[in-house]
């Protein structure tokens, strides 16, 4: 009888197990297709980018739910001496070319003008080179010249955007300023897209030792005490593709004016194992619309990926501009752009050239002499004045709201949510945002900050509460 018994302990457990088997087949082999399609699909295929996506916005709700600065201030793992293991390639055209002395005195407050490198769509003047503050040439070069010169174009020589190239050539050679002017101010954004792949791959063969490689543009400043302590946590011995996303799912890529870090590792994979990529992102340069897009999309192909866990830290607006976002409030803030127009790179300079530690971005308010957080306790209105700054999708607008005391209200009412609020008393429109700007002149508005929001914010971060200069 016992034997019967286990018998038929064995048959049901034989059946379960049977049962059991089909669905568990059914599924393991769903997921072992799915993983195939994955395995095999090309790097930049939909599916890769649908599924990154989706986890990019998972992990981009979480940092900003539960902002985290903890590992900036654990022990570097991977410290950089910025002024040595640090290249900057700046791009320029002929049209904002007045621009490249102010930045290259920008880059020497940061003292990142060891290793710079000029990249331009025209000729260049060698009688009258750029020269960094402390006396010494900057290498500069015509980056179209180049590749045409090299090969880098086969036989594309006729295409529409090297014939308009050639046409700022003759303008700028028959010394017909007002027409080249005129040309750049046309094109010149065609001309740009041209410059990243064949940029860093100048920069690769003339400095490949470097730990990193910062592309920016010539109204872009950049923070090196702030770069420096959020790259010495990052290996630049694997691939990095750092950066302010912008662009859809497939193919995000990292906004060329806030700046593009990569590392040395990424250019060793790109330009070193994988010409046949170089050489086809060379071709689509010429009927490209958007240069730092074609990085972008040319790194998937080889499986690198624009890494957004890092996006909080680059900034693409003015400082005047510059929104002081609740989730970034404790984080490291790394560049500045658009400060191309009258004297903005210089004002930008003498804020920051007397910095030596990192700045964050709940500092920017200090360090322009702005109103503090805190004088908004005493003084919680300010006339004629408006912090919310340029409106977006992510702030909110309630017209309809006949007095100052009720925008207030409305602010207090989502106090996790607005950080600074403004009202406009002849539209009677009230407007709250997770951000706060220094504050902008705007006659007819009332405006604030929510001190109590600001102040949580700021005793949650783990750096300085101010601002560090530099002794004179």
């Amino acid at each position: 009888m016992g034997i019967e018994s286990m018998d038929q302990g064995a048959r049901v457990r034989n059946f379960v197990f049977a049962r059991l088997s089909r669905s568990r087949a059914i599924v393991l082999g769903l997921i072992a297709l799915f993983l195939t399609f994955y395995v095999l699909s090309p790097y930049d295929s939909s599916l890769r980018s649908t599924l990154r996506w989706q986890s990019t916005v998972a992990s981009d709700y979480v940092q900003h739910l539960h902002p985290d600065d903890k590992w900036l201030f654990k022990e570097q793992k991977y410290p950089i001496d910025p002024s040595q293991d640090i290249a900057v390639i700046v791009k320029t055209g002929f049209g904002t070319r007045n621009r490249v002395p102010n930045v290259l005195a920008a880059l020497g407050n940061e003292t990142l003008d060891n290793d710079v490198l000029i990249i331009q769509d025209y000729p260049v003047n060698t009688r009258k080179p750029y020269i960094t503050g402390n006396a010494k040439t900057v290498e500069t070069v015509d980056i179209i010249s180049w590749m045409v010169q090299n090969h880098k174009l086969a036989d594309h020589g006729k295409n529409e955007r090297l014939m308009k190239y050639e046409h700022l050539v003759d303008a700028i050679e028959d010394e017909d300023y007002f027409m080249a002017d005129t040309l750049a101010k046309g094109y010149g954004w065609e001309l740009d897209a041209m410059k990243f792949i064949s940029g860093l791959q100048y920069a690769w063969e003339k400095m490949p030792k470097k730990k990193w490689y910062v592309m920016s543009d010539d109204d872009t400043y950049v923070i090196k005490s702030s770069l420096a302590l959020a790259l010495g946590h990052l290996d630049y011995r694997v691939p990095q593709y750092l950066g302010n996303p912008v662009g859809d799912f497939l193919g995000r890529f990292a906004h060329g004016g806030s700046s593009a870090v990569i590392s040395g590792a990424t250019m060793a994979k790109l330009f070193d194992k994988n010409p046949a990529a170089v050489t086809e992102a060379h071709i689509e340069s010429i009927s490209a619309v958007y240069g730092d897009k074609l990085l972008s999309t040319t790194l998937m192909k080889i499986g690198i990926y624009l890494n957004e866990d890092y996006a909080r830290l680059f900034n693409g607006e003015p400082p005047h501009m510059t929104r002081m976002w609740a989730d970034r409030f404790c984080l490291p803030l790394v560049s500045f752009h658009g400060l191309g127009d009258g004297d903005l790179m210089e004002e930008t300079n003498e804020h920051f050239k007397h910095m030596n530690q990192p700045v964050f971005w709940r500092q920017l308010a200090s360090i322009y002499g702005a109103a503090d957080f805190q004088s908004f306790v005493a003084e919680p209105v300010r006339v004629n004045l408006d912090f919310v700054g340029r409106l977006d999708e992510h702030s909110t607008t309630v017209v309809n709201t006949e007095t100052l005391d009720d925008c207030v209200r409305i602010c207090g009412d989502h106090s996790t949510e607005c950080l600074a609020w403004t009202w406009d008393q002849f539209s009677k429109t009230c407007h709250y945002a997770p951000w706060a700007i220094i504050g902008d002149h705007r006659e007819g508005f009332l405006s604030g900050i929510n001190y109590a929001l600001a102040q949580k914010l700021t005793e949650g971060c783990h750096g300085p509460r101010s601002p560090a200069a530099a002794t004179e």
